[in-house]
């Protein structure tokens, strides 16, 4: 099955949820609003079969006020893959597991709880998993804010920076 053809399946099925739609390297590229995403997922997995995800990830589209959860997903027995991206509200980032579609994305989707913020509806056992559990925030939004990283006024490699004060 060609990425023109993985595409033309997928519109014709969920159409109204597709923001954009492409091939690009050879792959098939979908950006889906994310209410549905455990559906198409299920649809790209038993219907189109691709059986394998490769990776998920989480993107912060401030500038946009969105976030983004994309899966990499693959086939074993046949070529091609498949970016599906699954935009969300960056104020209400929430979207369906797709842990009983496939397992592996139970630690995906914890990172991507834990860095950016991003909930998973019936994830078996969303927490933390690179943080600590009383760890205020999550350090990849753009907006993140720490006080442990407040630069100090002589930070050298910034031009009009303070000179670093010496000891005797």
């Amino acid at each position: 099955m060609t990425a023109e053809e993985i595409l033309q399946q997928i519109r014709a099925r969920f159409g109204s949820e597709i923001r954009t739609s492409e091939v690009r390297r050879g792959e098939a590229s979908v950006t889906i609003t994310g209410d549905r995403n455990l559906e198409i997922c299920r649809f790209i997995k038993e219907e189109l079969g691709f059986e394998y995800l490769n990776c998920l990830s989480g993107v912060d589209w401030i500038g946009e006020n969105e976030m983004e959860v994309a899966y990499a997903i693959s086939s074993l027995r046949q070529p091609g893959k498949i970016i599906l991206r699954a935009r969300i509200p960056r104020n209400e980032p929430v979207l369906s597991s797709v842990v009983p579609l496939w397992g592996t994305a139970n630690w995906h989707e914890r990172e991507a709880f834990d860095l950016l913020g991003i909930r998973f509806e019936n994830h078996p056992d969303l927490r933390r998993i690179l943080l600590p559990e009383d760890w205020i925030g999550h350090p990849l939004r753009r907006d993140y804010q720490d006080e442990r990283f407040v630069p100090y006024p002589w930070d050298d490699r910034k031009p009009g920076s303070v000179v670093r004060p010496t000891t005797a």
